[in-house]
């Protein structure tokens, strides 16, 4: 002991060095996981990194990023955002503040008042934490950090996936799944802490419950995550029994509460006040043809949008509809038979399918059959059995030679499966550029979906580029001629441009399918005032006052036109009263001061 304090040598006890050396060795095993989990969120963010550049806006974006209650970030605007649950304000749909929430924080930025980049790079984050969270829950769940970390990659470069994440609107989706799968890591690591007596620690089961809510609050398409749990619990948790199915209570309650919200919610702020409900014969139809429809995408992901158009007609007579009835039938039998050697596929079919439930259309919330962003969540429910399949081959073999082998197969087929999975979904960012470049994209994949010529055509008007605006508007028209709202559009692009003959034969299409259109009548008494049909536009003007009487546009019309015919008191009274509607109307009040001037 003196040789050693004279060398310099530490005397601490042997127990001391032992713990020391225990703690050094606890920290290795972390290393090799640690280093492939920032291995596989590298190669993903390497691949979206062009989505913080994209520029498209699509569909609903201004219900999220247009709303200046989101612009301008205030204990106010939060209040109002969650106040709002039964009718809300500020999106075209159900109840979900804390996607709205996401948004308004991203307006921190100052940057975000001009660039896309701030609400990019958030759902990017949010995108490569669910990577993280799916890694993580395969770990916990069969105990192998590569083969999760294999399909993690699998997952997150996935093109299918990639709606979720280049689509701004589309935040509420990567934002749920967020809480969903960090609700089911929760979840099962309380399982992993129940005692023999049968009590786990009431902290995690209320820190899962918590994540369910939070995932509601964004989106309720994660209504299902109650049935998760239960689906875990049956494999590969093996604990499902009576007590289990008392311990979902909780979670039954909040996802029923939710479920009416987001119902309620949706009728009054979508779909002009109504909801529309699937009949329950078409139910096995549609969930027969969407099974199959996403695991072939899955399998094979070519010729993506962002929404599928369903087959018409949409029945058994549809080859189509058939041979997808057939395929679902046939993986439906597959998954059957499995089910006498293990419940892997039992319980992974089950995933996909109760996460499927809420997008196909039960609840109609829009005219599509199927869309990427539908198979965010469901995704993980196909990589369960996969798991556990390349569990079994990553430790089969007899001998170090032969597994060493094995495993070498097993990383070279998934890595040249995440390479084409990063080609596609590189391929596929490339036409998020901007609004007008993606559209003409899903043109040339679905060139009969009238909505995707009347988006592009709106674009154009923005664009100030009329011509182009006509020719979309047009087939628009020629597709669906049944829809008012083409029939408009085109009217006022061709007002724009001076073909007022060709304006006032679509306008009047318009009026014919809805007569009691105040915004109609309006153009076309305008299109009529430049055709120098007083007559004709002081009718059209007055039917626009009488279906629409707050409108102060009207009235103001009604007077200039008045004016025009030499009834100068007539004219003098519809300003007053298009003053008495807006009193900051400066139109009318200079119309006004123009009279009372030329008056002795």
């Amino acid at each position: 002991m003196k040789m050693a304090r004279d060398l310099g040598v530490s005397t601490m006890s042997q127990p001391a060095l032992s713990s020391c050396t225990a703690n050094r060795r606890g920290w290795k095993p972390l290393i090799v996981p640690a280093a492939t989990l920032v291995a596989v969120l590298g190669i993903v963010l390497a691949t979206y990194w062009p989505a913080l550049s994209a520029g498209a806006l699509y569909m609903d974006d201004k219900f999220y990023i247009g709303a200046p209650l989101i612009q301008h970030p205030s204990w106010a605007a939060i209040r109002t955002i969650f106040g709002e649950v039964l009718s809300p304000s500020l999106v075209n749909g159900y109840y979900q503040p804390l996607s709205l929430l996401s948004m308004m924080l991203d307006f921190l930025d100052p940057t975000a008042a001009s660039s896309l980049m701030p609400f990019h790079r958030t759902t990017l984050v949010l995108h490569l934490v669910n990577v993280a969270l799916v890694v993580g829950l395969l770990f916990t769940l069969f105990g192998n950090w590569v083969t999760a970390a294999l399909l993690g990659v699998l997952y997150g470069l996935h093109p299918v996936n990639a709606d979720a994440v280049l689509w701004i609107a589309e935040r509420k989706t990567v934002l749920s799944t967020c809480f969903a799968l960090s609700s089911l890591l929760v979840y099962v690591s309380y399982t992993r802490q129940i005692n023999p007596a049968g009590r786990g620690d009431w902290r995690r089961y209320g820190a899962s419950l918590l994540l369910y809510v939070c995932a509601l609050l964004s989106k309720p398409t994660a209504l299902p995550v109650v049935a998760l749990l239960l689906i875990l619990d049956y494999w590969p948790l093996k604990r499902l029994g009576w007590g289990t199915l008392l311990e979902k209570l909780p979670f039954l309650t909040v996802g029923i509460i939710a479920a009416g919200v987001a119902v309620v919610s949706q009728a009054r702020a979508g779909q002009e006040g109504t909801t529309q409900f699937m009949k329950l014969a078409y139910l096995p139809l549609v969930l027969g043809y969407c099974t199959s429809f996403y695991l072939l995408k899955t399998i094979w992901p070519a010729g993506l949008v962002s929404d599928y158009p369903g087959p018409h007609p949409f029945g058994l007579a549809n080859p189509e509809v058939l041979v997808s009835l057939v395929g679902s039938a046939v993986v439906l039998a597959a998954i059957v038979l499995s089910a006498r050697h293990t419940r892997a596929w039992v319980a992974g079919g089950l995933f996909f399918l109760v996460t499927i439930l809420p997008t196909i259309g039960l609840i109609r919330y829009t005219s599509s059959v199927a869309a990427n962003r539908s198979m965010y969540l469901p995704m993980v429910g196909v990589l369960l059995p996969l798991t556990w399949i390349l569990n079994r081959f990553w430790n089969r073999g007899v001998g170090a030679k032969r597994m060493s082998i094995v495993r070498a197969v097993v990383v070279v087929v998934v890595a040249t499966l995440a390479t084409g999975n990063a080609w596609a979904t590189r391929k596929y960012e490339s036409h998020w550029h901007d609004s007008v470049t993606l559209l003409q994209y899903y043109l040339t994949q679905t060139p009969n979906e009238w909505k995707l010529h009347t988006r592009l055509g709106n674009e154009w008007i923005q664009r100030g580029e009329y011509p182009s605006a006509i020719v979309e508007f047009s087939e628009a028209v020629r597709l669906n001629p049944r829809w008012t709202e083409n029939q408009l559009n085109l009217g006022r692009a061709l007002f724009t441009v001076g073909q007022y003959t060709e304006a006032k034969h679509a306008i009047a299409m318009a009026l014919g399918q809805t007569p009691k259109d105040w915004r109609a009548h309006m153009l076309m008494g305008t299109t009529l005032t430049r055709q120098n049909d007083l007559d004709g536009a002081l009718e059209e003007f007055r039917t626009a006052a009488a279906l629409a009487p707050r409108m102060a546009v009207a009235r103001y019309n009604i007077g200039n036109i008045l004016a025009q015919l030499g009834k100068v008191d007539e004219a003098v009274e519809e300003y007053q009263q298009t003053l008495r509607l807006d009193p900051k109307y400066a139109a009318a009040q200079r119309a006004l001061d123009t009279i009372a001037d030329r008056r002795p």
